[in-house]
């Protein structure tokens, strides 16, 4: 009877494919409107700060439409992406309003596409994981699930892991370390596959082949509307959005360290439990549970109020980028905190050192 009672539907999670639909609407109509996806970014920090914290968990049935609105987004992203094309080809934007479409772009890619293509990879069936790629492939990111999936979530807060940033390490730094050290791990491990199938890199039924071609087939037609002339402003608006992915997942793990071999426990991950935030993000705030049980529907991860805890993850956000005041009223007292109450007696000794490392003693 208990399954019969959960819902069909949150309109929660359709609040992704609100935010891309009104950035689609500001390049629709263009001109200073190419800021209104970056408005709508400001929008949400404020009221999800102002939101009361959500530990509930959801009566969700973890299939059916819960499924679907994995998928809405995509179409959503290239369309925006496109239409970028379509506005540099034109070459009637001002510099004020290019700057408005690369920050809508890269602020919506990121809140739009990141969560659907991370909980889409972490699933067992080859369609789900194929869309996650084309997510990816936008994002000229189309092995990264190798990486996250297979590296990430083994090495997870250890030093063995480029995706959990070091503490005093910059948000600006750890953004393209992070990239590179995912990128590293993704190729090695399929050339690794492949060597025991006595078969090279570039065989074109491997995944570092086809992650090429796909990345090539996406630049040609995104350059055939854009033009040529756009590479500066396309490696401009790359390099922002890689900034913008790396700021989100820089909260997530920040300073939080496990011994090597130790197993994976709640007070490794960040939680962030506001409304918005696990509404945009498809839960991925319940980040201890994810990390537990990686492959659980979004639905069914329950929240861990009494794990280590951070603001709103859009707050969070902004604050990384400013590092002073991201270091002393956001992560410091935290991590001085989980190193309290939370580490165990051999992480307390990493994290002695770490806080050498950084210069916080």
């Amino acid at each position: 009877m208990a399954v019969l009672d959960k819902k069909v539907v949150d309109p929660r999670y359709l609040f992704g494919s609100l935010m891309l639909s009104i950035g689609v609407l500001g390049f629709y109509f263009g001109g200073l409107w190419n800021w209104l996806g970056t408005v709508a970014f400001v929008f949400v920090v404020l009221l999800d700060v102002a939101l009361p914290q959500d530990d509930k968990p959801r009566n969700l049935e973890s299939n059916g439409l819960q499924s679907l609105v994995l998928y809405l987004q995509l179409p959503f992203i290239a369309a925006l992406w496109l239409m970028f094309a379509q506005m540099l080809n034109a070459g009637l934007s001002s510099g004020v309003e290019i700057a408005g479409a690369i920050f809508s772009i890269s602020f919506l890619s990121a809140l739009g596409g990141l969560p659907p293509s991370h909980e889409l990879m972490h699933r067992r069936g080859k369609f789900e994981r194929f869309y996650s790629s084309l997510y990816l492939t936008i994002f000229m990111l189309p092995m990264n699930d190798l990486g996250h999936v297979r590296g990430h979530h083994l090495k997870v807060a250890t030093s063995e892991d480029s995706d959990t940033p070091r503490r005093g390490e910059l948000v600006y730094t750890f953004a393209f370390r992070s990239l590179w050290g995912q990128f590293k791990d993704s190729v090695e491990m399929e050339r690794d596959r492949l060597r025991r199938q006595k078969r090279p890199l570039w065989t074109t039924s491997g995944r570092f082949f086809q992650s090429v071609i796909t990345v090539m087939v996406w630049l040609l037609l995104w350059f055939y509307i854009a033009g040529i002339h756009s590479a500066p402003i396309f490696l401009l608006t790359i390099v922002v959005f890689f900034l913008v992915l790396g700021g989100f997942n820089y909260t997530q793990h920040y300073g939080l360290i496990r011994v090597v071999g130790e197993p994976i426990e709640p007070r490794h991950s960040w939680n962030q439990l506001k409304p918005l935030s696990r509404g945009l993000s498809f839960e991925i705030s319940n980040h201890s549970e994810h990390h537990l049980v990686p492959t659980r529907f979004y639905t069914d991860l329950k929240p861990y109020p009494d794990a280590p805890q951070m603001p709103s993850i859009a707050l969070c956000f902004i604050a990384a980028f400013i590092p002073p005041i991201w270091e002393r009223y956001f992560a410091r007292p935290r991590l001085e905190n989980w190193d309290k109450n939370y580490a165990s007696d051999g992480e307390k000794m990493l994290a002695t050192e770490a806080n050498k490392t950084a210069g916080w003693v």
